[in-house]
C-alpha cells in the first residue's frame, strides 16, 4: 500500500504513471466488461511496449485486446474476455490460439476470492463455487477442494493472487490520492486495489481536497490505499463511466468489423488507437466532440 509524507502530491501524468510498470509485472485491471475500464491508462501503457505482463481481469475485453495488440502480454488470468454482444475479442482469441498468450481461466467468483485472499493476507478464502466442476482439475495448486473438519461441509480453498499493480478508473480524486467513485462502487475494483502492492487510479477530474474533508463517507479509496492518480477526462472511453457517459457502441461495432480483414484491423489499430499521441488526439480520431456528446448521459 501507499506510504508518503502527509502533503506529498500523488498526481502524475498518464505517461508518468505508465512508466511505473516494468516488464514482467502482474497487473490487475478494473472495470467490468464494457464498463469503467481504465482505457486511457491501458492505451498509454500499450504505447510503451512493455513486455511479458501477466494481466488479471475478472471480466474484460478491450483493455486486453489493446495490450495483446501491442505485444505486451504473456499471460491472462480472467473469468471472461469478450466484447459482450458485439462479439469475441479477436486479438486475444488469435493470440491464445497461436500460443502467443497463455490463458488461466477461472469463474468470476473464484477469481474474486483469490484477490480477496491476497488483499487480506489469508492463506485462502473459501467458497462453494466450483464444486463439482472440471475447473478444479485445471488449477490444482490454486483451487483446492477441502472439507471443513467441524461440519463436514465441502468447499474450495482459493489461494492468494497478489498483484504488483492494480489499475482502476474512478470519478474524481484530489492530489493527495483520495479517490471517489460517484455515485457508488458497483464493480470488483476494490478487490483489485486491495490485492495490489501498488495502485494507480485514473480519474475523470482532479478536485479540491476540501470536497473529501466535507464528505469523508463518500471516499471510495482513501489516500493510504493509493500510490498514484492521473487525470484522464473521458478516461474510460470507449467503455462507459456511469453516470457520466455510456460506452461507444459505434466504436465496438467498427472494431469488430475491421477485424474481419487483417489489413483493416491493422489500419484501425494504427490510426484510431495506437497512433494518436495524446488522449485528446485519440478522442479526436474517434469522432471527437460529436462522439462525446452522443455518449454523454443527459441529466434527468
Amino acid at each position: 500500500m501507499a506510504a508518503s509524507s502527509e502533503h506529498e502530491s500523488k498526481l502524475l501524468s498518464l505517461e508518468e504513471a505508465a512508466e511505473l510498470i516494468p516488464d514482467g509485472a502482474t497487473i490487475g485491471i478494473g472495470g467490468l466488461s464494457m464498463n469503467a475500464a481504465p482505457m486511457a491508462f491501458v492505451r498509454t501503457l500499450a504505447k510503451r511496449r512493455v513486455k511479458d505482463l501477466t494481466v488479471v481481469a475478472v471480466v474484460a475485453g478491450m483493455p486486453i485486446e489493446w495490450l495483446v495488440a501491442a505485444g505486451c502480454v504473456r499471460r491472462v488470468v480472467s473469468g471472461l474476455v469478450s466484447l459482450e454482444g458485439f462479439g469475441l475479442a479477436p486479438r486475444f482469441r488469435a493470440a491464445v490460439q497461436a500460443g502467443q498468450v497463455e490463458i488461466e481461466e477461472y469463474s468470476e467468483h473464484t477469481l474474486i476470492c483469490r484477490l480477496q485472499a491476497a488483499a487480506y493476507n489469508l492463506p485462502f478464502v473459501p467458497t462453494k463455487a466450483g464444486l463439482g466442476t472440471d475447473m478444479l482439475a485445471l488449477h490444482p495448486t490454486t483451487l483446492r477442494p477441502e472439507t471443513d473438519p467441524a461440519t463436514g461441509e465441502a468447499y474450495v480453498a482459493c489461494t492468494p493472487l497478489p498483484l504488483d499493480f492494480g489499475i482502476v478508473h474512478a470519478t474524481e480524486a484530489d492530489t493527495r490520492g483520495n479517490v471517489r467513485v460517484d455515485p457508488k462502487l458497483v464493480w470488483m475494483d476494490a478487490e483489485v486495489v486491495r490485492a495490489a502492492a501498488k495502485s494507480i487510479i485514473t480519474v475523470e477530474r482532479i478536485v479540491s481536497e476540501s470536497t473529501f474533508i466535507a464528505e469523508p463517507a463518500r471516499t471510495t479509496y482513501p489516500r493510504f490505499m493509493v500510490d498514484a492518480v492521473a487525470e484522464a477526462p473521458w478516461g474510460a472511453y470507449p467503455t462507459s463511466c456511469f453516470p457520466e457517459y455510456g460506452y461507444d457502441g459505434a466504436f465496438f461495432r467498427s472494431y469488430v468489423a475491421a477485424h474481419t480483414d487483417p489489413e483493416q484491423a491493422q489500419w484501425f489499430w494504427s490510426e484510431r488507437i495506437d497512433g494518436p499521441e495524446s488522449q485528446g488526439a485519440f478522442l479526436d480520431a474517434n469522432g471527437g466532440a460529436a462522439t462525446l456528446i452522443n455518449i454523454r448521459r443527459k441529466s434527468s
